[in-house]
């Protein structure tokens, strides 16, 4: 690809030719102030933040519409610039309230950064401020506060060029421009969720995460959306050791800058419930608590007694855990049938902008680790119905409430010699076993997922479980050194050393290697 030379700021760089000078300022480390800009978005060119002085041009210019040229000089912080954009601060702060104390942006707001910055002056406004609509329901995650805003048009150029759904325009004019809903129409799109991220204000809150907690108190962790197989990186944000919000993590090989809405609140019914914090095993008068030790004995004796034997895991499980399930249930049954929970639902236009159509973050990394040799996961469940085996050893998953059948696994799992249940709460199918076991959820593992293309991608433990759960890997890995195997691993790290040894497609990768953006698994492999 063709480059071109400049010089910004008495640094010289070199860019691809047709870049703008932002792009090429960013890619060498300098930061240029902006608010309508967005790597993503058409170019609006409105707030005039990110106005630069260039060699040889009598005014200066908007860098996000500029393009670097051979030889350009730039300067992004001479006296006439900061000069220029402490005026635009000042324009646009000539409305805006003074309600950053109580505001939910407030933190992560560029409007108090830049002012601070580039301004930091008392305001010479004296006439009467004009007001605007406050708390206007947009839809159901976003409300509006036109005072807040600054008119970037980005929430519009997004609803019309990322979802195509155009929910949203600018209307009227001078100070009396907004952004305004068209006639009978709501912000409900199944990605509107990203017009909260993309707002530099606080004009577009997130009506969940409104009002919760200050940004400033929340501890941020890179992983995984486990809502479906695409993999969306994500930030967790939590809260003494709650979830307070899920924010999109740039990976163009993945969500780029975006996710859904779906994955966005997937975390409320996965971690807001009541946990299980010891392990059960049934006796005369229904499940009683006992120890670790007597659990995981009752289920080894349970399960090797009583074949052939289901396997069934969760899509949100890891690549370390369906590898050491795998082993685990093969080593209990030699006739055992493993499969990974796996359904496919319709979805429409929008939806599959960045939805997979299942509900399973990593089944193919599942099935790469030996979960799912048979068949597939519908099989395995008319298998079970129809009476083939005498026990079953189900992950994560709640099969009667998750299947259509329900009602029939239901009079399945009542029917079996022994039934091993391993969750975070106690479902209506973990009240039918005979031991449950007290297990974490995505938010309180680390380890690996592969989604749906293929890239291997990390989980980071954003909560700490409670006391009396374990990881799954270490309730596999204990069963496993209970029915006679030596087990050495001490972490997920260790276990995909051993992936990588012992899995075709994942032979030569470390774990360290795949970082915060994945590593993609090569085709030849």
């Amino acid at each position: 690809m063709e480059s071109v030379k400049l010089t910004i700021d008495g640094q010289e760089i070199s860019t691809a030719k047709g870049k703008t000078v932002i792009e090429a300022a960013a890619e060498a480390g300098i930061a240029i102030p902006h608010y309508c800009y967005h790597p993503k978005l058409s170019i609006a060119g409105n707030c005039r933040m990110c106005l630069v002085e260039i060699e040889k041009m009598p005014r200066l210019q908007i860098a996000c519409n500029t393009q670097a040229s051979e030889g350009m000089a730039v300067q992004t912080r001479s006296s006439k610039v900061l000069e220029a954009r402490r005026a635009v601060m000042e324009f646009l702060l000539i409305n805006h309230p003074l309600d950053c104390p109580i505001c939910d942006q407030a933190g992560e707001c560029k409007l108090q950064d830049y002012y601070m910055e580039h301004d930091l002056k008392a305001s010479r406004f004296e006439e009467r401020k004009e007001h605007e609509r406050k708390r206007e329901i947009f839809g159901p995650y976003v409300v509006f506060d036109g005072e807040r805003c600054i008119k970037c048009t980005r929430c519009v150029r997004f609803l019309q060029e990322v979802t195509h759904t155009g929910e949203l325009a600018v209307v009227n004019r001078g100070d009396h421009s907004t952004i305004a809903l068209f006639a009978n129409e709501t912000v409900d799109n199944p990605l509107s969720g990203n017009i909260v991220d993309i707002c530099p204000v606080g004009a577009l809150t997130d009506r969940d995460f409104r009002f919760k907690v200050r940004a400033w108190y929340l501890k941020n962790t890179p992983s995984v959306c486990p809502g479906c197989s695409t993999g969306c990186n994500i930030t967790i944000g939590s809260y003494q050791n709650r979830i307070a919000r899920f924010k999109p993590r740039i990976n163009e090989e993945v969500n780029s800058h975006w996710i859904c809405d779906e994955g966005r609140y997937c975390f409320h019914p996965l971690t807001e419930v009541e946990r299980l914090t010891s392990p059960l095993v049934r006796q005369e008068g229904g499940l009683a608590p006992t120890d670790w030790e007597t659990a995981l004995q009752a289920a080894l004796s349970g399960l090797s007694a009583a074949t052939p034997l289901a396997g069934v895991l969760s899509g949100r499980n890891t690549n370390e855990e369906a590898f050491l399930f795998a082993r685990l249930v093969k080593k209990l049954s030699s006739q055992a049938a493993i499969e990974v929970v796996y359904y496919e639902r319709k979805l429409t236009e929008v939806e599959a902008i960045l939805k997979s159509p299942d509900r399973s973050p990593n089944f193919r990394g599942a099935r790469e680790m030996g979960a799912s040799p048979n068949g597939g996961f519908e099989p395995l469940l008319r298998q079970l119905i129809g009476g083939k085996f005498r026990a079953a050893y189900i992950v994560g998953e709640d099969l009667l409430s998750l299947a259509p059948d329900g009602e029939k696994i239901k009079n399945a799992l009542e029917k079996l010699s022994f039934l091993v249940v391993q969750d975070t709460r106690l479902t209506p199918t973990a009240r039918l076993a005979h031991v449950v076991l007290p297990a974490t959820n995505f938010a309180e593992k680390e380890g690996t997922y592969t989604n749906r293309k293929g890239r291997v991608q990390k989980l980071n433990a954003a909560l700490v479980p409670p006391a009396g759960a374990l990881q799954d890997w270490e309730i596999f890995a204990r069963l496993q050194s209970k029915a006679g195997e030596k087990i050495f691993f001490q972490s997920p790290a260790e276990i995909f050393q051993a992936i990588a040894r012992e899995v075709a497609r994942y032979q030569g990768l470390s774990y360290a290697a795949i970082g915060d953006q994945g590593v993609q698994l090569s085709d030849e492999t």
